[in-house]
């Protein structure tokens, strides 16, 4: 405690002083005091805990350390803790407690990271945490798990994580045990007869070519991507792609018309195996065999990018061949995909084609946000009197009932207008008799006004 002289040479105190009087504090008021914090606010716990920690490494006292970061384990997720309990109550929960929790469980992997936490308090943290991830309705269940994966180490660990996710057997969690027996405890012979067990999807399959693969048993791994292709359910993309690629370096022909067949009676994978098959081809140097099957892969194309489709067989095919296809391949795409249609025709210079399609369009295309906007932007120098109508009509379509949003839009559009106006057709009063008229139109419309003022 500070103190002065007054002009009587009395000693008169400034004040309390904090720092002064905690200095006075004897080891027993000292205890008293912290102990009585912490009872008044529970963070103070985490504070302190967090303080002996820091003391602790700064001195390397390798097993303070380690003792306190087990306390720090469960405190952190008792932060946790209390919100993905209420959580898992009501399915979810205030995005900033969401976050607060998040916070929480970052700090138990940053600790996990850092090492040096008993095998006890591991696995008093996943009886504890486990509870709340066997509920599952909180919305965490993954980010929890990742810590589950992170926190174990050892072989007892790992056995004690599994244990756990078998009491609640689903396909998700057969999984996660599978690839725990198989990288973490390599446990072969577990893994494989609970693999045996579940192959149901492809993906499982999968699971256990790759298996063999890593095992250099190249001869089973590609007997189980043979039953996949036949077995599995959902997706067979690697199985596929695994089994053609290894008889296409095998230069196996027979048996690489044989899977395109299984993949085409499947019809899982038919255009990638198809396309497959005219690389195949192609690089073998049998045209007729890849123009089949180029053919059949358009054939059976379920959706989009048939203008790529038109121009690989159009670089690919002989000019008989594809001047005998081309009419009734380019009258598909036209009733297929409009704007595949429109590219090529844009490519063979049928530009009336392509602005007539774009003033007069489908009926179902309308609504289409901004669907033909890059063939006008192409035609503007070749037609710009009629591309100014298609843009005024767009943006005059934004307006009538419109918000800020489309009446951004419709200025975008007016901007274009302009642009010809003024840079093509030199006609900038034509542009601002036009222009006047339309915010003379649409005057009560302020928001509308705003946007444009700039034009």
């Amino acid at each position: 405690m500070s103190s002065h002289k007054s002009e009587q040479g009395e000693e008169k105190s400034e004040g309390f002083s904090l720092d002064e009087e905690l200095k006075s504090l004897d080891v027993r008021d000292l205890y008293n005091l912290v102990q009585n914090l912490i009872m008044k606010n529970s963070e103070v716990h985490r504070l302190v805990l967090e303080w002996f920690k820091e003391k602790a490494e700064a001195s390397s006292v390798a097993e303070e350390v380690a003792a306190l970061n087990d306390e720090l384990l469960m405190e952190y997720w008792e932060k946790a803790e209390n919100i993905i309990l209420e959580f898992n109550e009501y399915g979810g929960g205030p995005e900033d407690e969401e976050e607060e929790a998040y916070q929480w469980l970052d700090e138990i992997s940053e600790l996990i990271r850092k090492g040096n936490i008993s095998s006890d308090a591991k696995i008093g943290f996943l009886d504890d945490a486990f509870v709340e991830y066997d509920i599952g309705n909180s919305g965490f269940d993954d980010e929890l798990m990742d810590i589950f994966f992170e926190i174990c180490d050892t072989k007892e660990e790992w056995e004690y994580l599994v244990a756990k996710l078998a009491k609640s057997p689903s396909d998700w969690r057969k999984k996660l045990i599978m690839n725990i027996q198989k990288d973490y405890l390599c446990d072969e012979r577990a893994y494989l007869e609970m693999r045996m067990e579940n192959l149901h999807y492809g993906m499982d399959y999968w699971d256990l070519v790759e298996f063999y693969v890593n095992k250099d048993d190249l001869q089973k791994a590609l007997e189980t991507a043979e039953q996949g292709i036949l077995k599995g359910e959902g997706r067979l993309t690697e199985l596929f792609q695994f089994l053609f690629e290894h008889l296409a370096e095998e230069r196996d022909t027979a048996n690489i018309e044989r899977i395109v067949r299984v993949a085409l009676t499947r019809k899982s994978e038919e255009k990638n195996m198809l396309d497959r098959l005219f690389e195949y081809y192609k690089a073998e140097g049998n045209y007729e065999k890849a123009k089949e099957a180029l053919q059949k892969a358009y054939k059976i194309m379920r959706y989009g990018n048939y203008y790529a489709e038109y121009n690989k067989m159009k670089a690919f095919l002989r000019a008989a061949d594809w001047k005998h296809v081309e009419p009734e391949i380019f009258k598909d795409v036209q009733e297929k995909d409009i704007c595949d249609y429109l590219r090529i025709c844009m490519d063979k210079n049928l530009k009336e084609a392509v602005l007539h399609t774009i003033l007069n369009p489908p009926e179902m295309q309308w609504g289409m946000k901004n669907k033909f906007d890059e063939f006008a932007a192409k035609l503007e120098e070749d037609f710009p009197e009629r591309i100014i109508e298609y843009y005024w009509q767009s943006a005059y379509r934004n307006i009538p009932g419109g918000n800020r949003g489309t009446y951004r839009i419709a200025a975008g559009y007016l901007d274009k207008v302009k642009r010809i106006y003024v840079n093509l057709l030199k006609d900038e009063s034509g542009w601002k008799k036009r222009f006047s008229g339309l915010k003379a139109e649409f005057k009560n419309r302020p928001a509308f006004l705003d946007e444009v003022r700039k034009l």
